[in-house]
């Protein structure tokens, strides 16, 4: 799970390992938020196994990710998270509306990086494994506040058959 400081992430990794676990599966929930407190990048490691002894390690490896479920596209983009990705195994779902990041905070002249956030993200995932959606537009039409965003993206994950966990969990 990517995304922004302040928005969520690490309550949507928890919410997914707090699922495992009343399934009775194997999970681990790693939080990389470094530095971020507010509009710095964050990410949420989630691995779920059938069993506790499948989960061998926390953070994921290169290519490991089976499913991204991108909350803000510029950290979704950014190396750190394109590594977890593999064009054979992961799908990624992704806000494509852009947050404002602690860069512009600190310059208000600041612009998106030049390259094609969508297309690198599409690469990595092998092109048709990546989906793109206007999440917070979604999420204030549907709840009124775009703080409902990153549920939303969980709940569209969870929609498509990409979560593998159950509807009473």
């Amino acid at each position: 799970v990517t995304g922004i400081g302040g928005t969520g992430v690490i309550t949507i990794g928890q919410i997914l390992g707090v699922a495992a676990h009343l399934e009775g599966k194997g999970v681990s929930v790693l939080d990389m938020s470094g530095l971020a407190q507010k509009y710095g990048a964050v990410m949420s490691h989630v691995k779920i196994a059938a069993s506790a002894s499948e989960v061998h390690v926390a953070r994921l490896g290169t290519g490991d990710a089976r499913l991204v479920i991108g909350c803000d596209l510029v950290v979704t983009a950014n190396g750190d998270a394109l590594d977890k990705m593999d064009a054979g195994r992961t799908r990624a779902v992704v806000n494509a509306t852009t947050s404002p990041t602690a860069a512009f905070v600190k310059n208000p002249d600041w612009q998106l990086p030049g390259s094609n956030l969508q297309h690198d993200i599409a690469e990595a995932c092998g092109g048709r494994h990546a989906e793109f959606v206007p999440a917070a537009e979604l999420a204030t039409a549907l709840m009124g506040d775009s703080i409902a965003t990153n549920m939303f993206m969980l709940g569209y994950a969870w929609q498509k058959g990409w979560v593998p966990l159950g509807r009473e969990a």
